[in-house]
């Protein structure tokens, strides 16, 4: 009623907060992933592929488009783009780190990387559902 906001509050890995629409006349609801799971999803991204940094690297690549994939499925939704960008980014930097660190011949350069992520694509962030 313009009195005050009202309570965020968690549900389904969602914190929901109060908004506006884009010309500030209606109500909305806000949805964003929820950061302690954004960061217990990219812990455990870390340690798997720590755990499976052996496997070839088209393997490696597949496996993460499809990680990404499923994160952008559920947590796609309207008002979450830049939670779902976030991950994507975090999870580039943890892939390099760790592609990285497999050569004999010193680290992955960037340059390496970037045509290596131009021959395996990572699907990128989108929303899925739009609950407008």
């Amino acid at each position: 009623q313009g009195r005050r906001k009202a309570e965020t509050f968690d549900f389904l890995g969602f914190t929901h907060y109060c908004t506006t629409s884009r010309n500030g006349k209606w109500f909305r609801v806000g949805r964003k992933t929820i950061s302690r799971r954004l960061s217990a999803r990219l812990k455990a991204f870390k340690e798997w592929l720590r755990a499976n940094r052996t496997l070839p690297t088209a393997e490696i690549m597949r496996t993460t488009a499809n990680k990404l994939r499923g994160h952008y499925a559920y947590y796609g939704v309207s008002g979450n783009s830049r939670s779902i960008s976030n991950f994507a980014y975090q999870v580039e930097l943890i892939l390099f780190k760790w592609l990285g660190r497999r050569g004999k011949r010193g680290s992955l350069k960037f340059e390496k990387f970037r045509l290596l992520r131009q021959r395996f694509p990572l699907p990128p962030p989108r929303i899925q559902v739009n609950l407008w």
